[in-house]
């Protein structure tokens, strides 16, 4: 058995219940999990240095299908990320989004992300009151909705927290509401966003410190949390090394 190194940060453990507290790193001396492990912007922008021109994501829009390579979709993001920097996220509050699988979801998981928020999924088919009740509880700061049935879910309650709306997909029935974004509107507001404030946050994080809340549907009470740290994303080479390190909410 190989034996193991601790890399610890100050006032930290195995776990954590706070959006922004840090968890012991435990590396192998050799072998599998011996590598430190990288936050998701530093991964995502190196995998971008060497497949940049490759195939990234696809979709279908009606009959045609829409590809981005990596390249593409990187800065996608980021102009995601800035656009949610503008309009008011604060490091370590959640984007909810609330939909189901598209091109935008995942340029607003990674963008929220590398904005320095944290990834908030919300399962389509929940009631509104469940998506209510994950809003206020992970802090979401922006939601994004997939269409107008979704956003009714949560037009009906006051969430303290919420700064801005963007509805993702066409046609939308609430163009009255100052805090409701198209897709479209909501990535070109970011252009007053530096790239170097967005670089300076970037590199603000660690491996060791939360980037995704995942949530249960709740059918049996409320919806149950739980936290996800840089190094636990299972796209990383990293991601072998040792068991124990996730983050609870």
């Amino acid at each position: 058995m190989s034996k193991t190194k601790d890399i610890v940060p100050p006032n930290s453990g195995l776990w954590t219940i706070h959006a922004d507290g840090e968890v012991i790193l435990r590396l192998s001396n050799h072998g599998p999990g011996h590598e430190v492990p990288i936050t998701i912007p530093e991964f995502f922008r190196e995998t971008v240095s060497r497949f940049g021109t490759y195939p990234a994501l696809a979709s279908k829009n009606s009959k045609k299908w829409e590809t981005l390579n990596f390249n593409q979709y990187y800065e996608a993001c980021r102009k995601a990320a800035k656009a949610l920097i503008k309009l008011g996220l604060e490091r370590f509050h959640g984007v909810g989004i609330l939909g189901f699988n598209s091109v935008e979801w995942f340029i607003a998981s990674l963008g929220a992300i590398l904005a320095g928020g944290l990834c908030v999924g919300i399962y389509a088919t929940n009631s509104a009151e469940a998506c209510q009740y994950v809003i206020a509880h992970s802090k979401v700061n922006i939601l994004l909705v997939e269409n107008d049935l979704q956003l009714q879910k949560i037009l009906s309650d006051k969430l303290e927290t919420l700064k801005a709306i963007i509805q993702y997909k066409l046609p939308m029935n609430e163009n009255n509401k100052n805090n409701l974004y198209s897709w479209d509107d909501f990535m070109e507001l970011g252009s007053s966003i530096s790239n170097s404030q967005l670089d300076q946050i970037i590199a603000s994080q660690k491996a060791n410190q939360c980037a995704v809340l995942i949530y249960t549907s709740g059918t049996m009470g409320n919806p149950k949390g739980v936290m996800l740290s840089h190094d636990n994303d299972d796209s990383q080479p990293t991601e072998p090394h040792q068991p124990g390190q996730k983050l609870r909410f």
